[in-house]
C-alpha cells in the first residue's frame, strides 16, 4: 500500500509518530560519508527543544563534535563505533552509549558499517553546578529496577541522575501484557525509538500501533501511555528534559 501514500506515521501539534517507511535520509557537515535521518528537530514543532537522529555510517566513515557547541548522547544501535574523547578512545558496539559534553572535542568513526542513535541540545547551566563529563555505558549491562514496584517494567537509567545532567536518557522495557501503570502527563518533552518488540502507544486521545525502528515525539503536557503487545519483551530508548526550571530554558 506505500505506492497509495499509507502510512502510519502522523504529526500533530503536541505529538508525532515516525515510521521507517517515511525515513528521509540527508548529510550534516560533521557526519561526513554518513547517511542522517533527522526525525526530531525544532522545526517539528514551536515546542521541540532538541535533536533526535539516526545516523547511517558505513565502515571507515568518522564524525566529529557539533561545530555549535551540542552536548551529544550517541547509542549504538549495529556495528562497532570508536569513539575518542580527551585522549581516550574506546569501541562501542550493540548498546553501548557515551555522552559527550557541550563543547567536548570527540571523534566517532565506524569500523565497520554501524547504526547510532543520537540526541542533541543546546546545554543550559544551572547555578552553582558543575557541568557534566564524560559519561561511558552499556544498557544490557544496566541491571534497571521495577518502575513504581512492577517487575514485569523495568526502568533503565543511561545517564546520572544528578543536577549536572539537562536531561536523561533511559530505556524502559516492557513484558507481554505490561503496560505503564496510569497515563502521563507532564511538563517534560519526550523523543523515543523504539529498539524492540510492539506495542501500543496512547498519545492524546489517539491509540497508535508502533514496532522497533518507529519513533515518537511527545511534546510538553501530551497526555501518553503505552501497553506492550506479542510474545516478546519490548524496549524503547527515551530521551527527557529534566532538572531545570521551565521558565529557564
Amino acid at each position: 500500500m506505500k505506492h497509495l501514500g499509507v502510512t502510519r506515521s502522523v504529526l500533530h501539534s503536541s505529538h508525532a509518530v515516525i515510521t521507517p517507511d517515511t525515513f528521509v535520509r540527508t548529510g550534516l557537515p560533521e557526519w561526513p560519508g554518513s547517511a542522517v535521518v533527522l526525525h526530531i528537530a525544532p522545526v517539528i514543532g514551536l515546542r521541540a527543544r532538541f535533536v533526535q537522529y539516526t545516523a547511517e555510517m558505513p565502515a571507515g566513515a568518522k564524525a566529529s563534535e557539533s561545530p555549535d557547541g551540542y552536548q551529544r548522547f550517541a547509542f549504538v544501535l549495529a556495528g562497532e563505533v570508536e569513539a575518542s574523547v580527551g585522549g581516550e578512545s574506546r569501541t562501542l558496539r550493540e548498546y553501548d552509549y557515551v555522552f559527550l559534553p557541550a563543547g567536548q572535542p570527540h571523534t566517532l568513526e565506524a569500523k565497520s558499517d554501524a547504526r547510532v542513535a543520537v540526541f542533541e541540545k543546546p546545554y543550559h547551566p544551572a547555578r552553582g553546578t558543575a557541568s557534566p563529563g564524560v559519561h561511558w555505558g552499556n544498557e544490557r549491562q544496566n541491571p534497571g529496577s521495577p518502575f513504581e514496584g512492577d517487575d514485569h517494567l523495568i526502568a533503565r537509567k543511561l545517564l546520572p541522575d544528578a543536577p549536572e545532567f539537562d536531561f536523561m536518557v533511559s530505556t524502559m522495557s516492557f513484558a507481554p501484557g505490561a503496560t505503564l501503570p496510569y497515563t502521563e502527563i507532564h511538563y517534560m518533552e519526550h523523543g523515543l525509538l523504539m529498539l524492540e518488540g510492539e506495542g501500543l502507544y496512547k498519545l492524546q486521545q489517539a491509540y497508535y500501533p508502533v514496532s522497533a525502528g518507529d519513533v515518537i515525539w511527545m511534546g510538553a503536557h501530551c497526555p501518553q501511555w503505552y501497553g506492550a503487545l506479542g510474545r516478546n519483551w519490548s524496549k524503547y530508548l527515551l530521551y527527557k528534559d529534566m532538572n531545570r526550571h521551565p521558565l529557564g530554558v
